[in-house]
């Protein structure tokens, strides 16, 4: 069978003379095939090519438009094989690209299916497999439904509005997550999804991934009676690029594992350190997630079957555990993400002071890509700012699970002198107070009431009686509405200030400085004050809160707030482009509260009416379409508006 060369010469991959006869045996290996089969380096440039491969006319050309070469080599590099499917003519053609280490070079082998009973083969193969993985993971979405739905349907007298409203959320956000399972599992069953239908390499927050998956699992710990703890190193949102779904699955295996069978305690730690890169262009980080029980142990069978599935082996003691009947949390499901991650796990017994085992601590380790923040440095970087610092020396933990008012409020404060450390939910606060570093110099707690996995009102009550060290310094809380029921629960919990929203920059500054009132002035349990949000100036009918948008040019500056404005505006913009384009999905509900709140923090009046128009239409099951027209009026209108600020 011809051959074909790039350049029509033999190629020479290695210069080292032992790279020859590997060489010659992939040659020989690609003629003889009666698939399509060639061999490319990660630019495409095809170095053997057999006659069936020519016929396709696959060039480097076609390789980096009809595929997406790149991709796919990253993808085969991380895991050794990834899946392809490649359109010719009216035939859908299924296949393989296997990464083949060349020496000092990497190179690239397509194997495509010979005949249509293969690529059928292979298409049904794979469907078989992503329905096991969806299915298997779409068990911990409709669990957590359940937990969440005996809390929201609870009516115990004692349980405070924004726990009931917590639970709503919580709810909701399950609900969706369920959803989006099934949505895949329906795709894979129509054909929708093809042998390489898994999505490309993205950018994404993992700080935040974890919070959610936390969010997520919250309700089935909080129902067995667990307690997790989330801690971060750095304590920062880690910006990666790769492919977050297989992400989510591995870790959403191993921590929910851990939750339901691990005992009365589930540790979690997630540490991101920065790799040499060959690239310097492209950064690389060594993610490490390490996950530790109180679950009796893993039995030695277990632990086989879970290294055979990762293709490791290991010699294993045979010491008994008290987790003989622990389930082994899908396994090959496991260990299929992990291997498209291209990283390593590590298993080992806690022990306790006397040598016997009494959990299991988890390791995973990947090397990801570097990802750029979405976020705008100018929008919450560091400004000069007129006047005075009234916070300046003060240390502050901001608890807040939304991530646009976690940065605002962050920004806020530090732009009025104060060390903030942020967290997105009450284990990572927990966290952070536990540090002495940070505990030693902690002045003082903002924490909002409507949290995931615990209420603020939980948070603050875990601080006041901690086993280790009660911290007894000011919390103050933010919530949406206040009521009766509320601040008496504040006033229990040791919550000394209520703010409610929305709440200006200066009027949380002044709200933390009369928090930190001298402590010999403080009485133990000092009675929660309530701040009621301040009347704001509208402009009228026009698009802009002008009250609003002044305070954001004194405390950022022209340029900070009109970035910070274009982002939200921006921002409703992809809401209301994805609704027209997909209609109102499962997701649909978070996009539009979140560029909702976006949009009230920076002014934006007429957007944000309109959006809250949106979310009260969705939550009544009304079609959306009836506000298309006025969205898209208003959003013109304020682009319009804050371009003359410009």
């Amino acid at each position: 069978m011809p051959l074909m060369t790039s350049d029509q010469q033999q190629p020479t991959p290695s210069p080292g003379m032992s790279m020859r006869p590997i060489i010659q045996t992939i040659a020989r290996m690609i003629a003889t095939d009666r698939r399509p089969t060639l061999l490319a380096s990660e630019s495409g440039k095809v170095l053997l090519a057999n006659t069936p491969a020519q016929r396709l006319e696959l060039d480097q050309k076609r390789l980096r438009t009809t595929l997406d070469w790149s991709m796919l080599c990253k993808q085969a590099y991380r895991a050794g094989s990834t899946a392809v499917s490649l359109s010719h003519g009216t035939a859908d053609l299924e296949g393989e690209v296997v990464h083949l280490s060349l020496g000092h070079r990497d190179g690239y082998l397509l194997r495509l299916a010979e005949n249509d009973h293969e690529a059928s083969w292979l298409r049904n193969r794979s469907r078989s497999a992503t329905l096991l993985r969806v299915a298997h993971d779409l068990r911990t979405p409709i669990q957590s439904l359940l937990a969440t739905a005996e809390r929201a349907l609870d009516d115990d007298a004692e349980t405070s509005p924004d726990d009931r409203e917590s639970a709503r959320q919580q709810l909701r956000q399950s609900s969706e997550l369920a959803l989006d399972y099934i949505s895949n599992v329906l795709g894979v069953i129509r054909g929708d999804q093809t042998l390489a239908g898994i999505r490309p390499d993205e950018t994404f927050n993992i700080t935040e991934e974890l919070r959610a998956l936390m969010a997520m699992i919250g309700p089935i710990a909080r129902q067995q009676g667990v307690d997790l703890k989330l801690s971060l190193d750095p304590h920062e949102d880690i910006w990666v690029h790769g492919p977050v779904q297989y992400l989510r699955a591995l870790f959403q295996n191993i921590i929910d594992n851990s939750a339901k069978y691990g005992g009365t305690m589930v540790e979690i730690g997630l540490t991101s350190r920065p790799m040499p890169s060959p690239d310097p262009e492209k950064d690389h980080l060594k993610i490490t997630l390490l996950v530790k029980d109180l679950g009796g142990g893993l039995p030695p069978e277990q632990k086989s079957r879970l290294f055979e599935a990762l293709g490791q082996t290991r010699t294993l003691k045979t010491q008994p555990s008290a987790a003989s009947e622990r389930p082994s949390a899908g396994l090959n499901i496991m260990a299929h993400a992990l291997r498209q991650l291209g990283g390593k796990l590590d298993l080992a017994d806690r022990l306790s002071e006397a040598g016997d085992i009494i959990g299991t601590a988890i390791e995973v380790t990947i090397t990801l890509q570097s990802g750029k923040t979405e976020r705008p440095v100018s929008a919450f970087g560091s400004v000069e700012v007129s006047g005075e610092t009234p916070l300046r020396g003060l240390s502050i933990i901001v608890v807040e699970d939304s991530p646009s008012s976690r940065d605002w409020i962050g920004h806020t404060l530090r732009n009025a002198g104060a060390e903030v450390w942020a967290a997105g939910n009450g284990a990572e606060a927990l966290s952070l107070i536990a540090r002495p570093d940070i505990r030693s110099r902690l002045d003082l707690i903002l924490t909002d009431m409507t949290l995931p996995y615990m209420s603020g009102i939980e948070l603050a009550e875990r601080v006041r009686q901690s086993d280790d060290a009660p911290w007894s310094g000011p919390i103050v809380g933010l919530t949406a509405h206040v009521a009766q029921d509320l601040v008496t629960a504040c006033h229990a919990a040791g919550i000394s200030k209520v703010l409610e929203k929305p709440i200006r920059s200066s009027t949380l500054r002044n709200a933390i400085l009369e928090a930190l009132v001298p402590p010999g002035k403080a009485s133990a349990k000092p009675a929660p004050t309530v701040q009621k949000p301040a009347v704001t100036r509208r402009s009228g009918s026009g698009p802009l809160n002008d009250y609003i948008v002044d305070d954001l040019l004194s405390q950022l500056g022209r340029d900070g707030a009109v970035s910070f404005m274009e982002r939200a505006l921006n921002e409703a913009y992809d809401v209301f482009a994805r609704i027209q384009q997909e209609g109102a999905g499962p997701d649909t509900g978070r996009m539009l509260h979140a560029a909702t709140g976006a949009c009230t923090l920076t002014g934006l009046l007429a957007v944000e009416k309109c959006l809250r128009s949106m979310e009260f239409a969705l939550d009544e099951c009304q079609s959306l379409e009836q506000h298309h027209s006025q969205l898209k009026e208003v959003l013109a209108e304020t682009r319009i508006a804050i371009d003359a600020l410009k």
